[in-house]
């Protein structure tokens, strides 16, 4: 964990290891200057080399000599000031977080905070200084054993020349991006321990944060009637989970968070390739997104009432698999053909969804989920896709991911794509029933709007962004923990 803190000093009198100054691009007669005159012109070399001009991205680490309070001043630029953003500024921090880490420094004291990105609050600003700084830090260490002892960490950030404003937003950066390491904990966790039942475990944790979590094994998951759920479990060794979290501290009907938790995907019998098999312990992103959300919010204690709901099993191949060609019965009475037992998220999504509209009556539903290929092929690694026949919860969605620095794409749920999942024995296909895999993104949120009534609703695909492949800005490989933010912005906004 990374110890946040505040002090009112400002960089020149604080005692640290390093201390973190941003430089806008073409400034370099502001901060540097001030460097150069108090490092007595040590830095002069650094700007007639043009070593360091304050371009977006650079990084320069200075040994200050014993000539001020701190040992090192790590300068870090900052591109063009009238396009510098929240999303910059958190990227920035994290970029300084890992470079002095790798520098084995363990606590550094920042600036960057102070710095103006465009439509933001200085509260908002040390937020997402708090928030990068801390995500940036991020390691998953847990089974390294050997050199144990050599492996660097961030201990302690401070936030200088702060006040009432500095403080609020610091505390609230902290306790979002704890969140947000956790939920990449879990995702990063290997199958063999974050079964379904240990996913549940996560989930009870909350209950020391006043929220109300109730937990149904497979027993109690036949009685709720969530055939789609068990269907897809059939395969597996390991018993489902079914959960529920309520966190009430508004008024009027709740906001419903709905999480697909595949804690493991081989595919089923339509068994995938064994490249493709390798980051799936990362299908329940989204159901630990919703847990981390939920944490946050609690903390935070946040003036909403929201409820998360989450099924969670593995997709495995066993003798009792369900198979191409079955028809399922969902909760809400709805059937669907198997087309292709990888395309499993949605049949259990479905459950989830029709328990949520009928049992919690919730003003809207957001579901996240890990849900298709096609949407990485449609937008990459840096959105997710938001779907959705109601433009109103869209608009708000993309605005809280804009603000939070984790960007939402619409695409389009035009009736001309609910023929692609439309089934010739049952109610509807679970994968889309042309060619190939045309609009496959959309035809997994045309399958789960079958599932849902009259509330609003809206489907994210974050199968891009829930799983990084390379270090950068404030990513680690592996999981990212993406969906918290978005879903604490869009809670706050309500």
């Amino acid at each position: 964990m990374v110890d946040i803190l505040t002090d009112k000093r400002g960089w020149k009198e604080f005692p640290v290891e390093a201390v973190v100054l941003g430089v806008f691009e073409g400034q370099q007669d502001g901060i540097l200057s001030e460097l150069n005159r108090l490092l007595d012109k040590a830095v002069d070399h650094i700007i007639r080399r043009k070593e360091f001009t304050g371009e977006s991205g650079q990084i320069k680490l200075i040994n200050t000599l014993k000539k001020l309070p701190c040992e090192h001043v790590l300068l870090v630029g900052l591109g063009k000031r009238e396009e510098f953003t929240l999303e910059q500024l958190r990227r920035v921090s994290g970029n300084a977080a890992r470079a002095l880490r790798d520098n084995s420094v363990k606590s550094f004291a920042t600036t960057l905070h102070t710095l103006p990105a465009k439509k933001a609050t200085v509260r908002e600003q040390a937020q997402a200084v708090a928030e990068g700084s801390i995500l940036g830090a991020y390691q998953f260490t847990k089974y390294k054993t050997l050199n144990k002892n050599k492996l660097k960490n961030i201990t302690g950030v401070t936030l200088l020349e702060a006040d009432n404003a500095v403080e609020e937003g610091a505390n609230a950066g902290k306790v979002i991006a704890d969140a947000q390491c956790l939920v990449r904990d879990l995702v990063n966790e290997p199958a063999m321990t974050l079964t379904p039942a240990k996913l549940a475990d996560a989930a009870l944790e909350l209950k020391k944060l006043g929220v109300k979590v109730t937990v149904y094994d497979k027993k109690a998951i036949e009685k709720l009637g969530l055939r789609a759920l068990l269907a897809v479990n059939r395969g597996s060794g390991e018993e489902p989970r079914f959960i529920t979290l309520e966190y009430r501290k508004g008024t009027g009907a709740p906001i419903a968070l709905i999480g697909k938790g595949i804690t493991f995907d081989s595919g089923g019998l339509d068994l995938k390739p064994a490249s493709y098999m390798l980051d799936m312990k990362s299908d329940m992103a989204g159901a630990a997104a919703v847990i981390g959300a939920i944490k946050a919010v609690a903390e935070l204690g946040m003036s909403v009432n929201v409820v998360g709901v989450i099924a969670s099993t593995e997709n495995m191949p066993g003798c009792h698999a369900y198979k191409p060609g079955d028809v399922v019965e969902g909760y809400n009475g709805v059937t669907m053909e198997i087309g292709n037992t990888d395309a499993e998220g949605r049949i259990i999504l479905s459950d989830a969804i029709a328990y949520a509209e009928k049992n919690f009556k919730p003003k809207c539903m957001v579901d996240l989920a890990t849900l298709t290929g096609a949407c990485i092929i449609a937008l990459g690694y840096a959105a997710a896709g938001v779907m959705s026949k109601d433009s109103a919860l869209v608009n708000r969605l993309k605005i809280a991911g804009e603000s939070a620095g984790e960007r939402l794409w619409e695409l389009p749920m035009w009736e001309d794509y609910k023929e692609n999942v439309k089934s010739d024995i049952a109610d509807v296909y679970n994968i889309p029933g042309g060619k190939g895999y045309e609009a496959g993104a959309i035809a997994g949120a045309w399958f789960l709007q079958h599932f849902v009534d009259k509330t609003p609703w809206a489907h994210v695909d974050i199968a891009g962004p829930a799983w990084s492949i390379e270090r950068k800005h404030y990513w680690d490989k592996g999981g990212t923990g993406f969906g918290v933010r978005l879903l604490v912005e869009f809670l706050k906004r309500q």
